[in-house]
């Protein structure tokens, strides 16, 4: 299949040949895509499509739009959607099918002047289009900025997948309701946030044609592309890597340095440590050599006690027995004396 470019067309332009699905703004005639309006031709899953740079608003089934309520009549409201067809909601969507024109008030419910964001039920060229407002998030918009946008730059400011409008609304931290007439409503708290989006959304349209639009929304908001921020990353990578390198060169000849001197220090410590040791060495041997001689003086002090006791004992037992010889001798004595006496005394007789 052909490639198709990005291009502008204008209406009766070819856009391209072959087997292709005519979408928007695009009608096929014999093997050719043909577009019916002056925009931008584009081809992607589903097909080929125009996207139109200027034109009004034309209403389609299951369209979102934005009307402001400019007449009521005792059945609908007549809503303005920005567009040569004036839309009608009916009050029964409102009040539910009990309503009575006598009983209910329609002013209560919405006024003129009241912004409603509505959907499209039902249209043909023969007859005006008919909204509803019973789905989630529809209804009357009580407040918010209004701006009027051409309806063909709707796509563009929504973007692919909403990247476009989803940017703007995290960078300004509004919320930006869209409707596909090119009626918008900007809602929000902060007032800087509120014009920063409406500023967004004029630039979007006023440029919408050119290329880089993104890029340059992002810089008004000062929002970062994932690259940039990627690039940044590795510029302060870089720059921490070389700081680290700096600062490990650094640490490397400060714990040189610091490790010479620890190394002075503890061979320093090493040294009075042996020196401690080798004097509490000393001292341990000198008193253990003093406790020996003590013990060998103690020992020979207790033999010679022992020895002198055991004299005196021996020259005791020895007194002892010269004692008892002397007393035995001397009754022998006392008895030679009496003997001697007794014969004398018996010799004198004769």
């Amino acid at each position: 299949m052909q490639e198709i470019k990005r291009r502008y067309v204008i209406p009766g332009d070819k856009i391209v040949e072959g087997d292709y699905k005519p979408l928007m703004n695009v009608v096929r005639s014999g093997n050719y895509l043909i577009s019916t309006r002056v925009g931008i031709a584009e081809a992607g899953k589903d097909g080929v499509k125009v996207i139109p740079l200027s034109g009004v608003y034309i209403p389609r089934v299951n369209d979102l739009v934005i009307g402001k309520v400019v007449d009521r009549s005792s059945l609908s409201w007549d809503v303005h959607i920005n567009s040569c067809f004036f839309a009608h909601l009916p009050a029964q969507d409102v009040f539910g099918r009990d309503f009575s024109p006598a009983r209910d008030d329609m002013g209560r419910q919405l006024s003129i002047g009241d912004l409603i964001i509505a959907r499209i039920v039902s249209f043909d060229r023969t007859r005006d289009p008919m909204l509803t407002v019973q789905d989630k998030d529809l209804g009357k918009i009580p407040y918010g900025e209004f701006i009027k946008i051409s309806p063909t730059r709707v796509p563009r400011l929504i973007g692919k997948r909403g990247s476009m409008i989803q940017t703007i609304e995290q960078a300004t931290q509004t919320r930006v309701i869209i409707g596909q007439n090119g009626i918008v409503v900007v809602t929000g708290r902060d007032i800087d946030g509120l014009s920063l989006a409406v500023k967004a959304i004029k630039m979007v349209e006023d440029e919408s044609h050119t290329t880089n639009l993104t890029h340059r929304v992002k810089t008004l908001l000062n929002v970062q592309d994932p690259v940039e921020i990627e690039q940044s990353e590795n510029t302060n990578i870089s720059s921490n890597d070389g700081s680290d390198l700096v600062s490990s060169e650094k640490s490397n000849i400060s714990s040189d340095s610091s490790s010479n001197t620890s190394s002075n220090v503890d061979s320093s410590t090493f040294e009075q440590t042996s020196n401690t040791e080798q004097q509490q060495q000393n001292s341990s041997t000198f008193e253990q050599t003093s406790n020996t001689e003590q013990q060998q003086q103690n020992s020979s002090t207790f033999e010679q006690t022992s020895n002198t006791e055991q004299q005196q004992q021996n020259s005791s037992k020895l007194d002892f027995a010269n004692t008892q010889q002397i007393e035995e001798k001397q009754p022998e004595n006392n008895l030679h004396s009496d003997s001697t006496d007794s014969d004398q005394k018996e010799e004198k007789p004769e």
